[in-house]
């Protein structure tokens, strides 16, 4: 039986657990009108599940004849990627059969066929009577972006994207950032308008599904696993998303190598080291040093404690900083998804492993 768990990023796993309900809701609520849903921003750290969660409600809203999909790549080519996509999608569609491959909007001549490029009108010109065509036709248009950044080119899609929706055209835009990429958004005059669209905020699995699936996935498969297993394996993951898929993924994997039919403890602590190793190359190293210098003495002082709750007042004395100088950082990586509050005054690191990582690049820059 093939591996059932996929920790590769970019990809969907068949295993979607506790999105698959969300995915659900955002694809029902792209279906109603006026909808806060039709410009989101879904939101979370590396490996929370962004893009799988986008990809499978792009996935679910292609099946309906009432909905074509853009997906755009960041990138120089991001408005000539968008206008060549649309026209694309209307020379392959049956309800434009009466199109041929050149089509006039408004005095505006488009080249419809491969590669056209916009020759003649601006970028919103085209937009728009591209969209009104759809718009006519009932089909609605759902735009997505992956890792969304501050860049000219979004400044100027977003601008426009804000005209169509005032012109009642058919379209909607789901994007997906970084907690870091979002603050960035947030300070710029012109992206603020993403940040007034529906946050979907990528929160951990919930425990009891993540052990739940756990068991149900590796009884199916003919092993033996028990429920003290099953929560020492659940707790590994911290309810992160990547975690679940990879833990599962190498458990399986040496699982399928033993040659009796269980899971045990030992099991999973033989194969620890394969998987933190795979969390701090994959996502840690990426999270870490996308941090501000301050950031990483607030996780330092963490992990220096050796308690894996850590009071905010042992963490400004540790810094040698005010409470209220230590408070701006705090907040800064709850909302990064790094920390998260853990009682009164007190906070814990939110991914799993990161304190042993933390450990690691101390006593690397010690050298």
């Amino acid at each position: 039986m093939e591996n059932p768990f996929n920790p590769s990023f970019g990809t969907v796993p068949s295993i979607l657990l506790d999105r698959n309900e969300l995915s659900t809701r955002i694809v029902k609520e792209l279906n109603r009108h006026n909808s806060p849903f039709q410009t989101s921003l879904i939101y979370g750290q590396r490996g929370a599940g962004k893009t799988t969660l986008m990809t499978d409600v792009a996935n679910e809203l292609t099946k309906s004849s009432n909905w074509q999909v853009v997906n755009l790549v960041l990138d120089d080519d991001l408005l000539d990627s968008l206008l060549t996509q649309l026209r694309e999608k209307m020379v392959s569609l049956k309800v434009f059969k009466d199109l041929d491959f050149k089509v006039e909007f408004k005095g505006i001549q488009v080249s419809t066929s491969l590669g056209g490029h916009n020759q003649g009108g601006e970028f919103q010109t085209i937009f728009h009577q591209l969209l009104q065509k759809f718009t006519e036709k009932r089909i609605h248009i759902l735009i997505t972006i992956d890792e969304v950044v501050a860049t000219p080119l979004l400044r100027k899609l977003v601008s426009c994207y804000q005209i169509m929706l005032r012109d009642n055209l058919n379209v909607s835009l789901l994007v997906a950032g970084l907690p870091e990429n979002v603050s960035e958004i947030q300070n710029d005059d012109v992206l603020t308008f993403l940040l007034r669209a529906n946050r979907i905020t990528l929160t951990p699995l919930g425990i009891e599904s993540i052990k739940n699936s756990y068991a149900h996935i590796f009884r199916e498969a003919g092993y033996q696993i028990d429920t003290a297993t099953l929560l020492y394996m659940t707790k590994q993951t911290k309810g992160f998303a990547y975690a679940f898929q990879l833990l599962g993924y190498w458990v399986w994997q040496i699982a399928e190598e033993q040659s009796r039919r269980r899971i045990t403890k030992e099991t999973v602590d033989n194969i620890l080291d394969r998987y933190t190793s795979d969390l701090f190359r994959n996502v840690y190293y990426k999270v870490y040093h996308g941090m501000s210098m301050r950031e990483c003495e607030f996780v330092q002082a963490m992990v220096k404690t050796g308690k894996a709750k850590v009071k905010a007042q042992t963490i400004s004395q540790l810094m040698g900083k005010a409470p209220n100088y230590i408070s701006v950082y705090r907040r800064k990586l709850i909302d990064d998804q790094i920390i998260m509050p853990a009682g009164y005054g007190f906070v814990q690191f939110m991914l799993p492993y990161f304190d042993q990582f933390i450990q690691e690049q101390m006593l690397l820059d010690e050298f």
